[in-house]
Formats: structure tokens, C-alpha cells, sequence
């Protein structure tokens, strides 16, 4: 969809740093992971190249839904739904800056959608639209999801065979 400065929520480090991970094998997008496990210069140089557009996605904790002022974010995607009304608030939040409108998706299971939408209801919160995804257009993507996997795999391998190195020093 060449959406361009995406901020993008997970509920924990490991699943920003797995999904990172296997966005940069699937290709194809600038992206960058933003948790409390970088330091703060490496923060801020993440945050200063989302906000130029050089980063097009940024996966992150919740970390950036408070406290930090990102400018210019243009959609908000909650890869894993938030369980409290707050943190999908703090997190939509990050595209509505200053008076402007925001874009945001939440990626929910249908066994999660009932509790989910029961949620932004009784927050009031009304203008919802479902776009379901059909298996069949993911279809042509399959591949290149299969290989990322594959990538993802050995990556995640090779940095826990270099824990346990590090480990035994």
C-alpha cells in the first residue's frame, strides 16, 4: 500500500524485535525497532530518521505511545491489540497530532474481535470500519512470507547460539 511513516505496536519487546526482524527478511520496506532495550542515542537517531522519512516503519513497545513526541506519523497499525482502552488511546494517539486527523488498524483475531470492538464502544469510540482479510489475497505473498520465516529462523538462531557463547565466557 506504500504507506509511508507507519508506526506499528506490539505488546513486548521479543514480539517488536521478532516482527522487525522478519519484515527486514520479507523486504522491500525501511524498517527500524524502537524499545527501551536501545539506548537513548540510538533512540533518538531512530525517531529523527522516522520523522525525515527514511524509516517508513517503526515497530515499537509501547514505549513511544507515552511520553515521547514523534511528529509526522502518518498511520498507526496495532499488530497486537491492546487489551486496555488506555493503550489503544495512547497508541492511536501517535498519528491525531495537533488537531490533525489519524489513520490507525488494529490486527485482531476473530476470537478477539468481539472484546475488542465491546472495548472501543463503551470508550465511545464509534467510527470503526472491519476490513477482513481474505486468505486468497495474501495468496501472492505466501513466498516471500515462507522464505522471510525461513530467514527469521536462522537469524533468531545464530543471535541465541551467540547468547549462549557469551554466556559461558
Amino acid at each position: 500500500m506504500k504507506f509511508t511513516r507507519v508506526l506499528c505496536f506490539t505488546n513486548s519487546r521479543e514480539a517488536s524485535h521478532r516482527l522487525f526482524l522478519l519484515v527486514r527478511a520479507f523486504g522491500g520496506v525501511s524498517v527500524a525497532e524502537f524499545s527501551s532495550l536501545l539506548p537513548p542515542n540510538e533512540r533518538q537517531r531512530t525517531i529523527k530518521e522516522f520523522e525525515q522519512g527514511k524509516i517508513q516503519l517503526l515497530i515499537s513497545t509501547d514505549a513511544t505511545a507515552r511520553g515521547i513526541d514523534i511528529k509526522a506519523v502518518n498511520y498507526v497499525i496495532n499488530y497486537d491489540a491492546p487489551q486496555f482502552i488506555r493503550t489503544y488511546i495512547h497508541r492511536v494517539g501517535r498519528t491525531a497530532r495537533a488537531g490533525k486527523v489519524g489513520v490507525a488498524f488494529s490486527l485482531v483475531l476473530r476470537i478477539q474481535e468481539r472484546r475488542f470492538l465491546r472495548m472501543l464502544k463503551d470508550a465511545g469510540i464509534q467510527d470503526i470500519k472491519k476490513h477482513p482479510v481474505k486468505g486468497n489475497s495474501l495468496k501472492p505473498l505466501v513466498q516471500r512470507y515462507e522464505e522471510a520465516l525461513c530467514n527469521l529462523e536462522k537469524t533468531i538462531k545464530v543471535m541465541e547460539m551467540g547468547k549462549e557463547i557469551a554466556n559461558h565466557d
